[in-house]
């Protein structure tokens, strides 16, 4: 990141990047049911959007198809790219990863640079939410949306943006340190103090997860009463969500707020570890997808988007152990969605409330 800033305004753009890696939310029943559009980019011819046999012949011809996306891990990224390009051959596809601050600022510079080469982006709703104000994004309502979860069905009531991932943010254990009955069963019991030295946490000044988690523990408790009684348990703070597996795993904390996802995914690997879904609220995040107006290949985007629709996205989510967003696909290790009691501030709380969060963190942990 140092290669991309200056020092002069590197501190500015960590602010901004934590405020933007932040606003990867859950938007239940935020938006009104749309009526479905297809828009293409002037002078490209306008297809329908579930007439995928002419939208797969005029994607051929473009040949090729980019997105940036912060989803998961790279491994993921590159099998999801992988598949896109095996079931439409003739399309290659590219697939570049990174975190959220990172692969926006990388956006942004090529559009200045007036270098047209992204098709899709997956990142933040403040980020998208961002590009769609500024018009920088395709209007369009992907084939087979009506087929994922109803709650997150309709994110965006213009159809710039769509739910391109679900992740479960929930409380991780060790097994082998815990047993079931000593895990806490709410976010509140994890805050007693017999849990001091045993907790691990990425940071909710970088981490998208952890801040949506920060957020809602606000909104549930209160900042002061949550996170001073939580500072005083020494948790160990790492950057991402994601660092919390390896604390995990090797023993170091008993105790994690962890993705539920990279978890299960440590787990059947055979280390002893597990999650477990408090019943004040698994942390519910959505990572949302749109197609860049100016796309260089927007017949391949639109087919990309339709993809991440199909049941075979949602299985290739559940293989690795991420909820996928369809309804009629599951995980067989893990508790469905509808199973749950889930939780994620609003919108309008989330633009409010998340660069405050940013602040509020670092005073409260130093870092």
């Amino acid at each position: 990141m140092d290669k991309l800033l200056s020092r002069f305004s590197r501190r500015k753009f960590i602010v901004t990047a934590g405020a933007t890696a932040l606003g990867t939310v859950a938007l239940n029943s935020c938006a009104t049911t749309p009526t479905p559009t297809a828009q293409t980019q002037p002078g490209s011819a306008v297809i329908n959007n579930n007439d995928e046999a002419a939208l797969y012949e005029a994607a051929k011809k473009e040949g090729k198809l980019v997105w940036y996306t912060i989803l998961f891990n790279r491994e993921i990224v590159n099998e999801i790219t992988s598949a896109f390009s095996a079931k439409y051959p003739g399309i290659k596809a590219e697939g570049t990863r990174n975190v959220a601050g990172v692969i926006f600022q990388k956006l942004n510079q090529e559009m200045q640079a007036g270098i047209k080469n992204v098709d899709v982006f997956a990142s933040t709703v403040n980020q998208l939410i961002e590009l769609k104000d500024q018009g920088k994004l395709m209007q369009y309502v992907p084939a087979g949306q009506e087929n994922i979860l109803p709650q997150y069905r309709h994110i965006d009531s213009g159809n710039f943006y769509h739910t391109g991932s679900l992740s479960l943010v929930a409380i991780a254990y060790n097994t082998q340190q815990l047993k079931p009955e000593e895990v806490p069963k709410t976010w509140k019991e994890l805050i007693r103090d017999k849990y001091k030295n045993k907790i691990s946490t990425g940071s909710g000044a970088a981490s998208g997860q952890v801040g949506t988690w920060a957020l809602s523990m606000q909104e549930k408790y209160g900042w002061d009463a949550y996170f001073n009684q939580f500072s005083k348990l020494n948790p160990k703070l790492g950057t991402s969500i994601n660092d919390t597996i390896r604390d995990l795993v090797s023993g170091e904390r008993a105790l994690a707020i962890g993705p539920v996802g990279q978890t299960l995914a440590s787990k059947a690997k055979g280390n002893p570890i597990d999650v477990a879904y408090p019943t004040d609220g698994t942390v519910v995040v959505v990572s949302p997808i749109g197609i860049i107006k100016d796309a260089p290949h927007p017949n391949a985007a639109k087919l990309f988007l339709n993809f991440l629709m199909s049941k075979e996205y949602s299985a290739l989510c559940a293989k690795y152990f991420e909820q996928p967003i369809r309804s009629d696909v599951i995980i067989s290790s893990a508790k469905s969605i509808k199973d749950i009691q889930t939780y994620s501030p609003k919108p309008e709380e989330i633009s409010r409330e998340l660069p405050k969060i940013i602040r509020k963190w670092r005073d409260t942990f130093s870092a």
